[in-house]
């Protein structure tokens, strides 16, 4: 079972799930210092984090899974957003500077056909964030966010799954040190606790991001590569 869509945006327009936003938004900045110009894929529901990179010049769109549903985005502006197929992205080969995996991977049947379309579209040295609930803490257990529904994970488990497709991951952090409090004013002590809280332990948070880059040398990821017909190619 997977949120849909209209769950998601009830939770991101909540004043947690704005808090959420802004604390795991400050760490894909720190991944991504400089996304102008660049073209932006994310995949799942990333609206929130699209808007962020949006703001400091990414050209991004949105893909949202049938099975989740999808919604107009941006709100001020002509639709990017996308009703798809995970596993048949309508996209062509070596298009895509940037791909933003986010409530999508943990929801996949096939986890593995999913990495293998991200590695087809990405261009050579594109990157990936992987967005996940974090499998050893309490948001993954608790139904009341976006992070307890799905396949949890560690990251020993996402680093072995994207080693095996040519995604190698550089770079990890998690987010979100505190529980999911949805009272009036402790999201505040939510965003408040999460710098010192993280100086205790870099791998307390509820959410684990992972950053790779597309290797394009070596074995084909496991299973092989498929080469579909391409569908529609990111604009220039």
């Amino acid at each position: 079972m997977r949120p849909d869509v209209l769950q998601l945006y009830r939770f991101y327009e909540s004043p947690l799930g704005q808090v959420t936003a802004h604390l795991l938004g400050q760490q894909m900045r720190r991944f991504w210092p400089d996304v102008s110009g660049q073209h932006l894929v994310g995949i799942g529901y990333a609206l929130p984090y699209l808007d962020t990179l949006m703001d400091v010049g990414a050209d991004a769109y949105a893909l949202m899974p049938a099975g989740q549903g999808v919604i107009h985005w941006p709100s001020t502006a002509g639709s990017r957003s996308a009703l798809i197929e995970n596993h048949h992205l309508p996209i062509a080969d070596s298009t895509v500077d940037r791909v933003l995996l986010a409530h999508e991977i943990e929801h996949a049947n096939r986890p593995a056909h999913l990495l293998r379309e991200v590695w087809r579209i990405l261009a050579p040295g594109g990157e990936v964030i992987v967005l996940v609930p974090n499998r050893r803490r309490i948001w993954s257990a608790l139904e009341s966010t976006p992070f307890g529904f799905g396949q949890p994970y560690s990251r020993g488990q996402l680093y072995r799954l994207m080693n095996d497709h040519m995604l190698p991951p550089d770079r990890w952090a998690t987010a979100l040190m505190l529980p999911p409090m949805g009272r009036l004013g402790l999201p505040r002590l939510v965003a408040w606790a999460e710098k010192p809280m993280r100086v205790l332990s870099r791998s307390m948070g509820g959410a684990l991001l992972v950053r790779a880059r597309k290797q394009v040398y070596g074995a084909l990821p496991v299973g092989g590569l498929r080469r579909p017909v391409p569908a529609m190619a990111v604009p220039s």
